[in-house]
C-alpha cells in the first residue's frame, strides 16, 4: 500500500487547506465532505492512493501535538 500523509491547515467554509508532509509540502484544497467527519485544524490525514481514501492518524496526529508543546515550552521557558 502507498500511502501519502498531509496536515490539516486550516478550514475554511466547506474547504480544508492541508500541506503534504515531507517532499515538496504540496497544498491541497479539498471540500470536507471528501474528508473524515470531525476533521480539526493540525490533524494529520493519511492518504491511501489505491482506494483514495483519507483517515485521521490519530498516532502522528498525538505526535505532532506533543512536539509542539514541548517547542512552547522550551520557548517560553524562564
Amino acid at each position: 500500500m502507498s500511502y501519502k500523509f498531509y496536515t490539516v491547515d486550516r478550514i475554511e467554509e466547506d474547504i480544508a487547506v492541508l500541506y503534504e508532509r515531507g517532499g515538496d509540502e504540496n497544498k491541497l484544497d479539498i471540500h470536507v465532505s471528501e474528508l473524515p467527519e470531525n476533521l480539526k485544524e493540525g490533524d494529520i490525514l493519511r492518504f491511501d492512493e489505491e482506494s483514495n481514501i483519507y483517515t485521521v492518524d490519530i498516532e502522528k496526529t498525538g505526535q505532532d501535538k506533543s512536539n509542539i508543546e514541548e517547542r512552547f515550552k522550551k520557548l517560553f521557558k524562564k
